[in-house]
């Protein structure tokens, strides 16, 4: 991992502790969600199961695997409780949460300032910027990801994600397309449906080992935005927020979040 990935992960960390701390005095609620887990013995989790390799499902056996998966499949066993996956999607990950259809979302899923007004967040454990990717003949035509925003291009984002809201901040220009699952948006840039993608470095490089005659990254060195990627849960429960940022904080300590992204990302 880089030192600049490094940087990012630690200021943003400091400042998801900080909101996740209770006010001084502040009234707590007698029962806190790690209560209700313990007691049901069971951790839901809301995954998408349509990004690799944080989350995906196999139809066939219809098991997920990927990196958020471990990750909450030792956070589960942490617990001590059974996990249980339940399916969403990228537009309903915080509209689930809010709803109590499960306790935590693990899909890569970007901590965003705007998702933290409905939503909690873990502290970030990785960091995976925005990069745009275009098809190779046209790897030629830009310089930098800023020179795709000009009216008359069109850039693929999915539904519902960090992308997509990042992509609307920056490119101001360019007509962004929202991709709704199963449909995936370099698939579309594939079809010759639009002219470039935004999506996050880690899926960039999966989908670049399994393309590489026919999609480029657009100027790898310099990306859009950092992604910081953690888990989505309730938003005002100090106690269980506590309880899941020290369970990072220790496994991160330990090693455990490097040898996942061992696992699943420096090798894929």
């Amino acid at each position: 991992m880089s030192r600049t990935i490094k940087a990012i992960l630690g200021a943003t960390l400091a400042f998801a502790m900080a909101v996740a701390m209770p006010l001084a005095g502040q009234a707590q609620d007698s029962k806190s969600l790690l209560d209700e887990i313990l007691a049901r013995g069971t951790l839901r989790v809301g995954t998408t199961g349509d990004y690799p390799p944080f989350s995906e499902l196999d139809q066939s056996t219809n098991t997920y695997s990927g990196y958020e998966i471990d990750v909450v499949t030792q956070l589960a066993a942490d617990l001590g409780v059974t996990l249980e996956f339940v399916p969403t999607t990228w537009d309903t990950l915080s509209a689930g949460i809010q709803a109590g259809k499960y306790d935590l979302a693990a899909s890569g899923i970007t901590l965003t300032l705007d998702r933290m007004k409905t939503v909690g967040f873990s502290i970030p454990y990785l960091d995976s910027p925005l990069l745009p990717i275009v098809r190779s003949e046209d790897g030629g035509k830009y310089a930098a990801w800023r020179d795709l925003d000009k009216e008359g291009i069109r850039i693929a984002v999915m539904s519902g994600t960090s992308a997509e809201g990042s992509a609307r901040k920056v490119f101001t220009k360019a007509e962004i397309v929202t991709i709704v699952a199963p449909a995936l948006d370099y698939q579309e840039l594939l079809a010759g449906k639009v002219d470039a993608a935004i999506t996050d470095t880690v899926f960039i490089k999966k989908v670049l080992g399994q393309y590489a005659d026919k999609i480029v990254a657009v100027d790898p060195d310099h990306v859009i935005e950092g992604q910081p990627n953690s888990m989505m849960t309730v938003r005002d429960d100090p106690t269980w927020l506590n309880w899941l940022n020290t369970w990072v904080e220790m496994k991160q300590q330990t090693g455990y979040f490097d040898t996942l992204f061992a696992k699943w990302i420096a090798g894929s």
